[in-house]
């Protein structure tokens, strides 16, 4: 048993299958805001998820600032190793990022962001085949369902390569306004309704993305955060 023969006639076992991974970023989402505990405001969609695997209830993020914090999660370094302190500057192009790393691997790669503090120009599209910032004429940021809209055409397409899928929400974010009828729903705290009208396109996405998955019969992994 210890030789590591296989029994006659059994192929040995081959590497296992990687992993379609999604990684969803709620901008500006409070812990207290969101999951099963929330008051105020229902997320059944980002409960859904966390009943599936594991929920970290203290997680801390490395700068209370939209790119800074994504830029973390990109390098696996803190500010201080990455140099982006604030938004509006950009991620020195000589620091390794995952988008990079995967792609190396075999990974086909896409990234739906939904502000333009997370635009291209800021450093954080290297390694993505589709970096899809396209933001409404006039505006800095669009709604998640418009994003999600996008990110579901592209897990329409075939494939037989896992993907990394990166998509981020910034509905929370200051000024809010939710949509229909979560406007209605949370008239006194529309920042909640904000929070419910993401939830709703999380549950979008995260369905299309099992359906991706489930088409190509490998492995998945779902991580949702927040900056």
């Amino acid at each position: 048993a210890c030789g590591g023969a296989t029994p006659s006639g059994t192929p040995p076992a081959g590497p296992p299958a990687r992993p379609s991974i999604l990684l969803v970023t709620l901008d500006t989402t409070r812990a207290d805001a969101i999951g099963p505990e929330a008051r105020g405001v229902e997320t059944p969609a980002f409960n859904a998820v966390a009943l599936r695997g594991r929920r970290f209830r203290q997680a801390y993020t490395t700068a209370p600032e939209t790119l800074p914090a994504h830029s973390s999660m990109m390098t696996g370094l803190y500010p201080g190793g990455h140099g982006v302190h604030e938004n509006a500057r950009h991620l020195a192009d000589t620091h390794p990022v995952l988008a990079a790393r995967l792609h190396d691997a075999g990974y086909r790669t896409a990234a739906f962001v939904s502000s333009f503090i997370l635009a291209r120009r800021f450093g954080l599209a290297r390694g993505f085949e589709v970096y899809d910032d396209t933001l409404p004429a006039g505006q800095v940021e669009r709604t998640s369902r418009e994003t999600t809209d996008r990110a579901l055409a592209y897990l329409g397409q075939a494939s037989s390569q896992p993907v990394f899928l990166w998509v981020h929400y910034f509905d929370p974010h200051t000024p809010y306004a939710p949509a229909p009828p979560f406007a209605a729903a949370h008239a006194k705290a529309p920042y909640f309704g904000e929070i419910a009208a993401m939830d709703e396109q999380l549950g979008r996405l995260v369905e299309a993305f099992d359906a991706f998955v489930s088409r190509q019969g490998t492995p998945s992994a779902i991580i949702v955060t927040s900056d």
